[in-house]
Order: C-alpha cells, then sequence, then structure tokens
C-alpha cells in the first residue's frame, strides 16, 4: 500500500496477465466463437430477468462516483 496509485494499477496489470496471458496462439475463429457465446450468454441472461441493464446516465454516475472515492483515499 505504500506504492502510489500509479505504481499499484501496473502491478495489478501486471498480475492480471501473468494469470491470464494473451491468447496470441489462438485461432481467429475460436476467438469469435468466443466471444459470440459470451454475448449470446449475456444476452440470455437479461432476456430471461437473469442480467440487469443499468442507463448511461446511471453508469456513468456510478464510475464518476467511484473515481471520486478513488481521488479521497489517495489524499
Amino acid at each position: 500500500m505504500e506504492l502510489s496509485y500509479d505504481e499499484r494499477a501496473k502491478l495489478s496489470e501486471e498480475l492480471w496477465w501473468s494469470l491470464h496471458p494473451p491468447a496470441d496462439d489462438l485461432p481467429q475463429e475460436e476467438i469469435d466463437a468466443s466471444w459470440d457465446a459470451e454475448i449470446k450468454r449475456r444476452i440470455d441472461e437479461i432476456d430471461s430477468g437473469v442480467g440487469k441493464t443499468v442507463s448511461f446516465e446511471e453508469l456513468k454516475a456510478d464510475l464518476n462516483a467511484t473515481i471520486a472515492a478513488s481521488r479521497r483515499d489517495q489524499s
């Protein structure tokens, strides 16, 4: 926690990619099929009522609140 915000962000990104390496060796068709399956899953969740949608205004307000809280924590 003694690292700066930017240093922690960089470290977290490096840790993420060490656990989830890029899929450069996968054929594009397999990547596309995976995305298609994920999109279908999300649409099915929304259609069934399990998934929740939010308006752009709500998303923007949530993001602004998160950024403001983060800035307060850095102070």
